[in-house]
């Protein structure tokens, strides 16, 4: 029976040092492995720069008659981002689909990362979350919590944690 393993990511590298440990610790036979890449949703930049190199004519104010600023939308950004992360994994993704494991890569646009990732192990059935954490300890424990650790008691499948060093 296939195993759905959710491995959350963020755009911290130390969250991705995961991705090194798999192998130890899941074997590829039977494992599917969810990269679920959760980050903010982009609110919009407003409007993208217009390009000052191109050789446009110039109306009597100085602007040019060619392309003008136009307006960069959140669904914009969340296309963008979705491609940026695509291509970033893109070696990891085919490394370890080489050592013989079914991955495949999904972008989650939310602010309640904990939230998302106990919505997604109920709705995808995964059997097993396997992430890396910074294992804070005292008063940085109390201020900045662990994400690990609050998706730990809010599930009751497996967690695989590491602490990486550094």
């Amino acid at each position: 029976m296939t195993k759905n393993i959710l491995v959350p990511l963020t755009k911290s590298a130390f969250s991705q040092k995961i991705l090194g440990e798999i192998k130890k610790f899941i074997p590829p036979e039977d494992s599917k492995l969810i990269l679920y890449y959760v980050t903010k949703p982009p609110k919009g930049t407003g409007f993208a720069a217009t390009d000052y190199r191109s050789d446009y004519a110039l109306e009597s104010d100085g602007e040019p008659l060619g392309p003008k600023a136009h307006p960069v939308f959140p669904s914009q950004e969340e296309d963008s981002i979705q491609s940026d992360v695509e291509v970033a994994l893109l070696s990891v993704t085919n490394k370890l689909k080489q050592q013989g494991y079914d991955v495949s890569t999904q972008v989650c646009f939310v602010d309640d990362v904990v939230g998302e990732i106990v919505r997604i192990v109920k709705r995808d059935k995964i059997d097993m979350i396997a992430m890396s954490t910074r294992a804070r300890v005292g008063m940085l424990r109390f201020f900045f919590g662990d994400i690990a650790e609050k998706v730990m008691q809010r599930v009751d499948i497996p967690v695989l944690l590491i602490h990486p060093k550094g």
